[in-house]
């Protein structure tokens, strides 16, 4: 369990809940204010007062670790794949069928040419992308492996120069092809938008666009996070016979697959905002929380499968598919979902990388990109291209207007509502105009009999996405149609009251998303509000530390299973520090110059890491002079720039 610092009240609640927990683990909480003194065992300090360098200490009753006698392998098949104004770089476990070099605890990348000074990056993950270069002007790259205890291997070297690559992929996608060379096509508060945004308004918002930046950032705020693009033109499946046996082709580029981000293309029968659930399948094949015959490729750390709803046809068995390679943050990889006479597949970069023998029975589909980043960590996203082979369609001049329901619970028929509704404004010069509802549902709830009440009037809701899932917790998008009589001039100010009702709707039905969809009957006047929402936020430039951590374990380093030790025992101290989701602030890492462990207010280790970007680092502790009750474990980390971050542990001494 991790979790940020709290208030000293809360904290000490949390924390007594920790110590029943099999890992004794937290985060980090940077903080770059000095001060004086350190902490009491019952405090975390807001401020510390480290010295400027870690040097080496122990202890009488703690053991440093020591770096091996070999330093790290220098990395192996170093390629660097030019695009405009950048470079991707991938090596060891980055390249297909690649290895990680051994002893490396991450790399240090650096580059130079253009005219450019030169520049050096730290990162965890085999795969890098420099932005901001000067297109057809080589680049010398240089990558290092780089150990727990900062040492460098000899450097692998390529020379490469951005610019155009090959764009064949692009040939064929004439159902949509979008480049999101701004955020255009986005704008739902004017017609002819190409794309729906679905996410909760505050932590799924776009974000402002940096010089060096490639693709529409999408920034996930709150955390924990999924924003959905939904095409409003939908995929109409090609003739075998023409296409040599292909039906459909979904290609997104996109940099949503990093460390501990998540990747999901959907193809869905119905015009359905969002499909599956938090906790879909968690292998490949079927699925329950999809609606019948969707198609579903996920991309993340476990890999790449496929997923599918009930009602699609077998076929014979599927092509045969590698594993992804490594994939880092902020690093655009072409992702590409295939329908064929002969099964789905997967690719990343070209090569196929999952696969599943079914085929849909539908002739046409909503394309879906689903993106999210680390749990627990903002996040930004980009989408530079994407789009889907089959014949085009009109755009429908539609705009939306977010509306928030009385309540996000889903009601019963016969549920009061309470008295809450919606201004009729945004109705007043509509020609035509829907509500458009995504809930996640709850066990025995009946999706296809959804109302919709507006005011007096309750509206029966349709399914987007035919053949509703079983599992409970899955997301169903349903439209209700606004009758004539609720538009134009005349008629009340407000409907009130605005709920979703659902026989059977139990605890877990919750209303995600609610907006009108809206065929203005004129020019529509200036809007209300920007649809999907906007923030003046730019990407951090500041590295930030790997994020660390405090485990404790028996004299063997096996976990504890109760944070309660023998006074005449061994504890063994775990100190974590891992890159890979820091990484995702600016595509690098602020490398770690050492650390510090205080027991009870007072220093017993110091090891100085020499810029490592990650590392794990056993410090076994003997126990004999402590005396019993709680005792708490600091951890002090400082990085090479000067960011400081503290971590707290506890246990206690019987």
């Amino acid at each position: 369990m991790r979790w940020t610092p709290l208030s000293a009240g809360h904290r000490k609640g949390v924390l007594a809940l920790m110590l029943a927990a099999l890992l004794v683990s937290v985060t980090v909480a940077l903080m770059r204010t000095p001060g004086n003194e350190p902490a009491g065992p019952d405090t975390e300090p807001d401020r510390i007062s480290p010295p400027e360098r870690v040097t080496s200490f122990a202890a009488d009753n703690i053991v440093l670790p020591e770096p091996g006698a070999a330093v790290p392998d220098t990395p192996r098949d170093l390629i660097a794949v030019p695009a405009v104004g950048r470079l991707r770089l991938s090596w060891a476990d980055g390249v297909p069928g690649g290895v990680p070099a051994r002893g490396a605890a991450g790399y240090e990348v650096r580059w130079e040419g253009g005219g450019q000074p030169a520049a050096t990056r730290l990162v965890t993950s085999p795969d890098t992308q420099l932005d901001g270069l000067v297109d057809g002007q080589e680049y010398r790259i240089e990558v290092r492996s780089v150990d727990p205890f900062g040492r460098r291997s000899a450097p692998a070297t390529a020379r490469q120069a951005p610019g155009r690559r090959d764009s064949a992929w692009r040939n064929g996608l004439t159902g949509l092809f979008d480049e999101f060379r701004d955020d255009t096509s986005l704008r739902a508060d004017v017609p002819g938008s190409l794309w729906h945004l679905s996410g909760y308004r505050g932590c799924v918002d776009l974000g402002s666009r940096g010089v060096a930046e490639t693709g529409l950032p999408v920034d996930l705020g709150c955390g924990a996070d999924e924003a959905v693009l939904r095409a409003r033109q939908p995929v109409r499946l090609l003739e075998p016979e023409v296409d040599n046996g292909e039906l459909a082709r979904f290609a997104v580029l996109t940099d949503a697959a990093g460390p501990g981000g998540r990747l999901t293309l959907d193809l869905v029968p119905g015009p359905a905002d969002r499909v599956g659930a938090a906790r879909g399948a968690a292998t490949a094949g079927p699925d329950q929380t999809l609606p019948a015959g969707t198609v579903r490729a996920v991309v993340d750390d476990a890999g790449a499968r496929v997923n599918f709803g009930a009602d699609l046809d077998p076929t014979p068995p599927a092509p045969a598919a590698a594993p992804p390679p490594r994939r880092g943050a902020g690093v655009l990889h072409l992702f590409e979902l295939r329908v064929t006479v002969a099964g789905v597949t997967v690719s990343q970069d070209g090569r196929v990388v999952a696969a599943a023998a079914v085929a849909p029975r539908w002739r046409e589909a909503s394309a879906l990109v689903g993106v999210r980043g680390p749990d627990g960590r903002r996040s930004r996203v980009h989408l530079a291209a994407a789009g889907f082979s089959g014949a085009p369609a009109a755009v429908p001049p539609v705009v939306e207007v977010p509306v928030n329901v009385a309540t996000r619970q889903v009601l019963t028929p016969e549920a009061p509502a309470p008295a809450s509704g919606i201004s009729r404004r945004p109705l007043t010069d509509a020609q035509a105009a829907r509500v458009v509802v995504t809930m996640a549902t709850s066990a025995g709830m009946d999706a296809a009999r959804a109302v919709v009440q507006l005011g007096a009037r309750r509206l029966p809701a349709r399914l987007a996405a035919p053949g509703p899932p079983v599992a409970a917790g899955s997301a169903v998008t349903v439209v209700a149609d606004v009758p004539p009589t609720l538009l134009g001039t005349l008629g009340p100010d407000s409907l009130s009251p605005f709920v979703v009702r659902v026989p059977g709707a139990g605890d877990g039905a919750q209303v995600q998303e609610s907006y009108l969809e809206i065929v203005a009957s004129a020019a529509p006047g200036p809007p209300a509000t920007t649809q999907p929402a906007r923030t003046g936020r730019q990407r951090p430039d500041t590295p930030a530390l790997p994020t660390a951590a405090v485990e404790l374990g028996d004299s063997a380093g096996k976990p504890l299973t109760t944070a309660t030790v023998a006074a005449q025992g061994r504890l063994v101290v775990t100190v974590a520090l891992d890159g890979a989701a820091p990484q995702w602030d600016t595509g690098g890492l602020e490398g770690v110059q050492g650390f510090q462990l205080w027991l009870d207010g007072r220093i017993v280790a110091g090891l100085p890491t020499s810029g490592a970007p990650a590392g794990r680092y056993a410090l076994p502790m003997s126990l004999t002079s402590l005396a019993s009750g709680q005792h708490t474990l600091e951890l002090r980390v400082f990085g090479v720039h000067g960011a400081k971050a503290s971590v707290l542990a506890r246990f206690t001494v019987v």
